[in-house]
């Protein structure tokens, strides 16, 4: 009696060849145009929004 190998599914798309798949290029925004001159954002991800913030520093912090 042989043994056959069970068969592996193949590992779901990472997020990336996801977004890949739909845009052939990587979104680029200006930061300070999203957030206009109050420095700040709401970016909603599957109903939970996230703030982007430049700090006086000119860093970028998101917090939830």
């Amino acid at each position: 009696m042989t043994l056959r190998p069970a068969a592996v599914a193949a590992p779901p798309p990472e997020a990336d060849e996801i977004g890949a798949a739909r845009c052939p290029e990587v979104p680029r925004h200006d930061a300070r145009a999203l957030t206009c001159s109050a420095g700040l954002a709401h970016i909603v991800l599957d109903g939970v929004a996230y703030t982007l913030r430049i700090t006086r520093n000119g860093k970028l912090i998101l917090t939830k």
